[in-house]
Order: structure tokens, then sequence, then C-alpha cells
């Protein structure tokens, strides 16, 4: 039984990424044999308030939870792949400190850092380590603002991780746990692919994102063809040949991220011939079950939009809500962030 004075635990989680135009959060709790609740989410635009002015706003919204994640913003970290070194494992961030140092864009004293395996476990003769550089000024900055805004924060993550998270739930639902799969999510002008296994982090790539593709894939797949020359017509050199459809030229050249995305897949292939590719699951604010299908024809790899409904409940967009929908999309990764993880 429960004293009456004994406090009942918060099971609610928020994730909140802060930009320099306001704050994206998703606030849920746990449900009992169902997917995760979401309560609340949505935008809180800064306007020209100032942060600490920010803060006491961001206060009164009531978003408090027993766990607080907060997403760094891209442009804060870099995250690189090195040869995991020979140390024991309480020394391999000091080592990989030293390995990184002409590979960071700052100073090592201004960059807290922390290292995870690729693949986890997974056996290889040649293990690595994905190695996080966050700048210490930003990490300062947000858990100050937090702490301003009521928020105790339980951790920072990053992109990647919550990604890896959202793509492993996915994948479980679809009975591919044990098996690598990619991701692809539209985030803010640009994608983030992640390939996972058994839960695990393996490859991670930011790419530009074509939003031809969302065109093609809604208005058909098949380029328009060029307009014929005029009868009678007769090439001089100088003449400027060009095709009566601009937009229809640039679907012939192709995308340049599709092109992207197959060298990646090609690199992924090489690299673990023993895991390849059972499928790649597509998130993006609209229109993804069309962009999937695209995507598989051009790719030649299992392709399908992702489904949120298994794995949160009361998170749908409306045409109202779309932008505000996109900015808070990623964060979902980030509730089933499992504390056994590094980092």
């Amino acid at each position: 039984m429960k004293w009456p004075w004994q406090a009942v635990q918060n099971r609610r989680q928020l994730v909140l990424h802060l930009t320099q135009d306001g704050l994206a959060y998703v606030l849920a709790e746990p449900a009992a044999g169902g997917p995760m609740r979401v309560l609340r989410w949505g935008v809180e635009p800064r306007g020209e308030a100032s942060l600490p002015e920010f803060a006491r706003r961001v206060r009164g919204l009531g978003l408090g939870a027993g766990q607080v994640v907060a997403l760094l913003g891209a442009e804060h970290y870099q995250i690189l792949k090195i040869e995991t070194p020979n140390v024991p494992q309480d020394e391999l961030k000091a080592a990989a400190r030293w390995q990184i140092k002409e590979m960071v864009e700052a100073h090592l004293d201004d960059l807290t850092l922390d290292v995870m395996h690729v693949g986890g476990d997974a056996p290889r003769a040649q293990k690595h380590l994905f190695v996080v550089a966050a700048a210490n000024s930003a990490l300062r900055e947000l858990t100050e603002w937090a702490a301003s805004a009521g928020l105790n924060l339980s951790a920072v993550d990053i992109w990647e991780n919550a990604q890896r998270n959202l793509q492993s739930a996915a994948a479980q639902q679809t009975g591919l746990a044990e098996r690598a799969t990619a991701a692809l999510m539209v985030q803010s002008g640009s994608c983030l692919l992640t390939v996972s296994a058994q839960g695990e982090l393996f490859y991670t790539r930011r790419l530009d994102w074509d939003e031809r593709l969302r065109q093609r894939a809604l208005g058909g797949f098949a380029p328009k063809p060029a307009a014929p020359p005029p009868l009678g017509f007769e090439y001089m050199p100088g003449d400027d040949i060009g095709f009566a459809d601009e937009g229809a030229a640039a679907e012939t050249e192709g995308s340049a991220m599709v092109i992207e995305l197959q060298r990646s897949i090609d690199v992924w292939e090489r690299s673990w011939p023993d895991l390849p590719l059972a499928l790649l699951h597509l998130k993006t604010p609209e229109h993804d079950r069309e962009l999937a299908t695209l995507l598989q024809r051009e790719l030649g790899l299992r392709t399908q939009a992702m489904e949120l409904a298994p794995l949160f409940g009361g998170f749908e967009a409306t045409a109202d809500t779309l932008a505000a929908y996109a900015a808070c999309l990623p964060l979902l990764g980030a509730l089933l962030r499992s504390e056994q993880r590094k980092p």
C-alpha cells in the first residue's frame, strides 16, 4: 500500500529542443500495454524575448515532468568515427580525446566528449567508436535556460540517438528487430540517415533534402519528355537548345540526394556484408507513403513509411499544425531513451 504522505512518482516525460526562434516540445507518459500517450506537443515561438524572458514564459506553460531530455542543436556538436583505442573501457574517452584533436572545429578544452561503440558489441575484427564532441558553451546555455524555465534536465542527447531509438522501436513492430534497417527522417530542410540493428547505431549521415522528390511522388514518377524541336529546325553552333519545361530537365538529371543515399547504401553493403539492409523506414511530415514508393523504385530497396500509431497515441497533424508537427516529429525517439545506453 502507499502511505498518504508518499509522493506519487511523476511518470511524465518531456523532450525539448531550444532554438533561436523558440522551443519545440513533446510531453508524454507511458501507457500500460499500449503506445506511449502524447499529452501535449507544439512549438512556442520566442519572438523578441530575451532568453531569460523566454524562460519565464515557458515556465508558465506547466511542462514539468519526471524526466526531461533536451536534444542539442546539430550545429553545436560533431559526431565522429574513429578506430577503438586499445585501452581499458574507463580510459576510452581520454584516448579518444587525443585521436580527434585534429578532426574537431574547436579547441578540445571547449568541448565535452562522450563515446559509444559502433554497433554496440557486434563482433568485428576492427572495432570503431562514435565520438560526440559538444560545445561547452551550448551545453551551459541550455542547462541554465532549462533551470530558469523550471525544467530539471535529466539528460542532453543527440538527434542520431533519438532516431536510432525510433527506428529500433519501429523495427520491433515489424518483426525486424534483429535485422539491419535504415531510417531517413526529414528535419528542417535536411534529412538524417541512420542504420541500426539490434537496437544499436551502426551508421549515420546527414543529407540535403530534395524537395523535388515530393513533387515527383505526388505528380507521378515518369519525367516529362523534352518538347521536340519545331519542324524545319536546324541546329546552328551557338544556338541555345533547352527543354520546354525546365522542371522536366531537372528531373532527368536525377536527384543528388538519391544519388548520395544510394552511395551510403553501397558503403553499408561493402562494410557489413553479413548484415544486409532489410528495410528503409521513411518519415516526413506529409506524403511519406508516396515518397516511400518513389524511393523504393529509385533505390531498389524495400521502403515504407514509418507508422507512429503503434508507438505513440495523440500525435497527429492537421493542416494548421503541420509546421509544429514537422518540428516535433524528430523529438519522439528521445521519449524512448534507455538509460542503459551510452551516451
